[in-house]
């Protein structure tokens, strides 16, 4: 069986927070956000097309020296075939699994809870989640399609949220966001995220955009200049002061 791979990083201690794992990018992302930093594997190409047994070789490999196998992408949940048989492999192997999301295919995510795939799941909530065809949430990931609107995009996003809700007790759930200056930063949008996660036991983490890091889609923002932490801190205090039982941490440089 062959997939679409991005590559694999034997061993990571950031992507998963208090965890060593490998982590294996899935190639193939149904998001345009001009800020990500993996455009090189947003596609789907023959380029990209490795076999399965190859992976579990490199998974295999590793093992004793990292605890987990963390998908991303590019979106993991896009290749369900094969992200089902690698998470089924590093389980068999008496790893722990997890998974980097944009939350489009919310039934990939419950399916994997359900048959006890999953141990961890980072939700990117890229945007405030309005329905609007001009809606912030569609200029940060140009997700809207002929054949998808944005309603339908909010709706995905928002029935992954709620499958992390009902099966909060089950894995371990972080909230991700990255503040990119002149796109999204302002107080009042990452506020109208954090009334999104009222409810839900995780941790938010708000990010730093790094221009200097990976390849960006849109190469006009390698001139922007980074949040300060400084900054990231005020938001999360601003937030703090809506939702007080939010968990926020801040991830700068």
């Amino acid at each position: 069986m062959e997939a679409y791979i991005g590559g694999v990083i034997p061993v990571s201690t950031v992507d998963w927070p208090g965890m060593l794992c490998s982590v294996v990018f899935l190639a193939g992302c149904d998001f345009r956000c001009p800020y990500c930093q993996n455009a090189g594997i947003i596609g789907f190409e023959s380029k990209h097309l490795q076999r399965l047994s190859d992976i579990k070789k490199k998974l295999s490999d590793g093992r004793g020296f990292v605890d987990a196998v963390l998908f991303s992408g590019g979106e993991a949940s896009l290749q369900r075939q094969a992200l089902n048989n690698l998470a089924c492999f590093a389980k068999q192997m008496g790893m722990k699994t997890g998974i980097e999301t944009n939350g489009s295919r919310p039934f990939v995510i419950k399916s994997l809870i359900e048959d006890r795939l999953l141990d961890f799941v980072a939700l990117d909530v890229k945007a405030p989640l309005e329905d609007r065809q001009d809606s912030l949430l569609e200029r940060v990931t140009r997700s809207r399609t002929f054949f998808k609107s944005t309603g339908e995009v909010v709706t995905s996003i928002r029935r992954t949220l709620s499958i992390l809700r009902e099966n909060q007790d089950r894995v371990q759930i972080e909230i991700r966001t990255t503040v990119v200056p002149g796109l999204i930063y302002r107080v009042e949008d990452i506020v109208r995220i954090a009334s999104e996660l009222k409810g839900l036991h995780c941790t938010w983490c708000l990010q730093q955009f790094r221009p200097d890091v990976g390849e960006l889609l849109d190469k006009r923002l390698v001139a922007v200049k980074p949040p300060s932490r400084e900054f990231l801190l005020q938001l999360k205090e601003a937030c703090l002061k809506k939702q007080p039982n939010i968990r926020i941490r801040v991830k700068a440089v």
